[in-house]
């Protein structure tokens, strides 16, 4: 809802105060007591339905979920953007796009006086960027996983990544959308041009990967990231680290002959 010019909204208002609002503003009638026939929210929900998008969409916490239900109404506030972090961003327009008609209504109402309104245009631009921090967002919620193994996804989720961006660039050739990837690649560069060696030990260890797959991987990344690297000295110096944990892990565990109740129960079931 647009609130009124002539509002002032005040700290915790809900709808008990946009019920007296309505009464005293628009004489909507008595206000009678919460979820009554006659109460707040029904002279909310009157109100609102000859608004733009009334119906469909309402901001408003202090709506029962019953109120919702009869009316059709769905209990949703709009994410915000956080100006340091992509999924904010994602969510943000996630959120707005399910909403565009509504959001549209809406907007250019308020701007009808100096006619700035939101165009398709407008909302291409949002779904192709929300397009590209899907990916990102996806890619974030596989590595905050706690109870299976990350690490070695980390890589091939970045490769996806760089890879959707780039694909979006060449599929879009307006001004726009170019600046805006242009500068989350420059963004990207900053944290991701060379990876710590963990995250390539796992990706060695990996069955799926392993040290071939690994440095394909790479060069393969390199590419679309357009960015000069040395992958064999990279990939040989993390196998130079590997070895090196291996001689250590030797020399603390000496592993028993198989078969015997000592490396059975350390080790599980041991193969030939």
């Amino acid at each position: 809802m647009i609130k009124p010019k002539n509002y002032k909204w005040q700290k915790n208002d809900g709808t008990g105060t946009m019920s007296r609002h309505l009464r005293s503003e628009h004489g909507l009638g008595p206000e009678g007591e919460e979820g009554s026939s006659g109460g707040g929210q029904a002279q909310l929900h009157g109100y609102a339905s000859d608004m733009p998008g009334a119906g469909r969409f309402i901001i408003a916490d202090e709506l029962p979920y019953s109120f919702g239900e009869k009316y059709g109404l769905r209990k949703k506030v709009i994410a915000l953007d956080t100006p340091t972090r992509w999924n904010s961003t994602y969510k943000l327009l996630h959120d707005a796009i399910a909403y565009r008609d509504v959001l549209t209504d809406m907007y250019n109402e308020s701007r009808a006086t100096d006619g700035q309104f939101i165009t398709n245009d407008h909302w291409s631009l949002a779904k192709i960027v929300h397009d590209v921090l899907e990916t990102f967002d996806n890619a974030t919620h596989i590595f905050s996983y706690v109870y299976e193994p990350n690490v070695h996804t980390v890589i091939l989720e970045c490769i996806k990544i760089i890879c959707t961006i780039k694909q979006t660039f060449l599929a879009n050739p307006g001004a726009a959308v170019k600046r805006l990837l242009d500068n989350m690649k420059v963004k990207w560069c900053a944290y991701f041009t060379e990876f710590p060696p963990i995250y390539a030990i796992a990706a060695i260890l990996d069955p799926g990967v392993k040290l071939e797959g690994l440095t394909n991987l790479l060069t393969f990344y390199y590419q679309q990231l357009d960015v000069q690297f040395d992958v064999p000295y990279y990939v040989n110096n993390c196998k130079r680290i590997l070895e090196r944990l291996c001689e250590d892990y030797g020399a603390v565990i000496q592993p028993q002959p198989v078969g015997s109740s000592m490396g059975a129960s350390r080790f599980g079931i041991l193969g030939p």
